[in-house]
């Protein structure tokens, strides 16, 4: 597995709109300020496409959504790829991507979640790349800075930090006044072995990302999850899902695909972040429903996890190897790089 180089000052960043671009409010105020604060931190950027557009639901056609990533990884003065912002689209650019042309080029870390799990779970499946799934750049807009997005741009410059389970989290249907306001956090935060052991303590190999992107590339021709976890087996597979939009019943489905494709053989443990969407219905809960799909497996699982649409948001390096811990008296995850 392949780790881009970490940043550092003066380094020029690409920014690209894959999926949708920041056309509307609070995202387009939310940009200008995060584009500040990169050169505030000393950073070069390079814009690529039209990252304030919009075109048919996305910031513009596929192909110039295409060209813009291609022609971000293939210049040589960028040394990082970041998107501004998640979608619905980001699909359809995947036939214009050339994957097996990018192996000759320098790896370079691809950031950003949600939609973006196109490419964030593709380059490592497909072509060996580590990968960031953190915050879009938008959120880096906010003032003051949340210190979880503070360690991302840390981790980026390739602190070795540990990143700890939030104290609070937001509430799912949080709403802010004003474009640029940090994260209302009101909800107490709690790790969760959904098997009720006592701790949990893994090492292995991160690989994962939204749950509503990734069923759409099952079976595919990006689907090479099965190769990929065959050639990482000895590493100890770990995946690490996330929700946007599924309900329960749709989030049911998706596991169950994702277990029949055979996505999880070899498993050692998964990891899901807080949900966004999956409320309960009647007698079925996010808990039940994955202990249902998920107990013949046999391994750990731990869930709610600060990763995903529910802020804040740790970074988790796509490929990576990473230690993990959920016991009573710590929650943390540290990668290996």
């Amino acid at each position: 597995m392949k780790r881009p180089d970490f940043l550092k000052p003066g380094d020029t960043i690409a920014l690209i709109a894959p999926s949708f671009g920041a056309n509307t409010e609070p995202y387009y105020t939310r940009l200008k300020s995060a584009i500040e604060f990169l050169a505030n931190e000393n950073f070069q950027t390079k814009i690529f496409g039209d990252i304030f557009g919009y075109y048919k639901g996305a910031s513009e056609s596929k192909e110039k959504r295409a060209k813009a990533f291609m022609d971000a990884y293939t210049d040589k003065d960028v040394k990082a790829i970041w998107s501004v912002s998640g979608g619905e689209m980001m699909f359809e650019i995947l036939p214009f991507i050339d994957f097996q042309s990018l192996k000759n080029h320098k790896p370079k870390f691809f950031i950003g979640y949600s939609d973006n799990t196109n490419l964030t779970f593709l380059l490592p499946t497909l072509i060996d790349v580590i990968s960031v799934y953190a915050p879009c750049l938008t959120t880096f807009g906010m003032k003051p800075l949340d210190p979880f997005l503070r360690q991302t741009i840390d981790l980026l410059k390739g602190n070795d930090l540990i990143q700890h389970a939030s104290k609070f989290h937001e509430h799912v249907d949080a709403e802010k006044s004003h474009p640029l306001e940090a994260y209302l956090l009101t909800e107490k935060t709690k790790w969760l072995n959904l098997f009720n052991e006592d701790e949990i303590i893994l090492e292995g190999r991160l690989i994962g990302g939204c749950l509503d992107v990734l069923i759409s590339l099952v079976g595919t021709d990006y689907d090479n999850v099965n190769s990929f976890i065959k050639k990482y087996k000895e590493d100890n597979i770990i995946w690490f899902l996330e929700v946007a939009e599924l309900n329960i019943f749709g989030y049911k489905k998706a596991l169950w695909q994702l277990k029949e494709a055979g996505w999880f053989n070899n498993a050692k443990a998964i990891l899901f972040g807080r949900s966004a969407a999956t409320e309960t219905f009647m007698d079925l809960d996010l808990y039940n429903v994955t202990k249902d799909i998920l107990k013949p497996l046999n391994i750990p699982v731990i869930m709610d996890m600060d990763i995903g649409h529910v802020s804040p948001m740790i970074t988790t390096f796509t490929g990576a190897v990473a230690k993990i811990e959920n016991t009573k008296t710590k929650s943390s995850i540290k990668f290996v790089l």
